[in-house]
């Protein structure tokens, strides 16, 4: 499993670099939507602690997908006037914010569990898109690297530390934005907030395909098996990825 966390986050961000490389950064935004980080540590908490320990964490991690995006567009908006170290401190510390709020959301009436959905659906819809750009940018040789040495630490801290914090702190914490945070500040540094502003576009675009993962694992933990809920799980989110591959070409 040790060697799953430093290497699979890792691989994944390398594919997403050579995409954003050969496509542009809105489409590799796109890619980081699908539950390459959520997935593999939900898995890990299952292995490590049982079904219903996983299935209350992927219910964490459902809701934990609001400041995800409070994140990515806090960081897109601060982007156009600040540096990449202060746009990171500013998201940061919305996304605290809204992970209490989300915290507290899981122990109110079930109704409340489509709010991220509708969340979700109101990010795609009204989130500001400029057109995307065909400026030339540099790619400078450190980039790959950086974005996958942060991937196998970021992902480490959070499968050793995130059981200790109990089911809904772990939950939020799967869902924290290592992608997202990784991919902004390298795309900050290397390309600038239009590029920025192009890969939020992208994640909220994808980003469905986590939620319906992790909704799927929490309702099916319990009725079935791991291993097939699991597998269930993903090909579900495959299912909701392809839809909002469609959509994002439509638009």
């Amino acid at each position: 499993m040790l060697i799953l966390k430093l290497t699979l986050v890792p691989l994944a961000l390398l594919v997403f670099g050579i995409v954003e490389r050969l496509h542009g950064p809105r489409v590799a935004g796109w890619m980081a939507g699908f539950p390459i980080v959520a997935g593999p540590i939900l898995v890990f908490l299952a292995m490590d602690h049982g079904a219903d320990f996983t299935a209350a964490s992927a219910l964490g991690a459902y809701f934990g997908l609001v400041p995800w995006l409070a994140f990515t567009a806090c960081y897109a908006w601060c982007s156009h006037s600040w540096n990449w170290l202060l746009s990171l401190l500013a998201s940061l510390a919305l996304w605290v914010a809204m992970a209490f709020v989300a915290l507290w959301l899981q122990s109110g009436p079930r109704w409340l569990e489509a709010l991220p959905f509708l969340v979700l659906i109101g990010a795609i819809v009204f989130y500001p898109r400029g057109e995307p750009s065909d400026e030339e940018r540099e790619h400078v040789w450190w980039g790959l690297p950086a974005r996958m040495l942060a991937g196998a630490g970021l992902t480490l801290l959070i499968t050793q530390f995130a059981s200790l914090m109990g089911t809904r702190w772990s939950g939020v914490f799967t869902t924290f934005p290592v992608m997202g945070s990784i991919i902004a500040i390298s795309t900050h540094v290397q390309y600038g907030h239009h590029a920025v502003r192009e890969t939020v576009a992208g994640m909220s675009t994808g980003l469905p395909s986590v939620a319906v993962f992790c909704l799927a694992v929490y309702v099916l933990l319990g009725q079935v098996d791991i291993w097939p809920a699991f597998a269930l799980a993903l090909t579900a989110s495959c299912a909701a990825h392809a839809l909002t591959w469609l959509l994002f070409k439509k638009r």
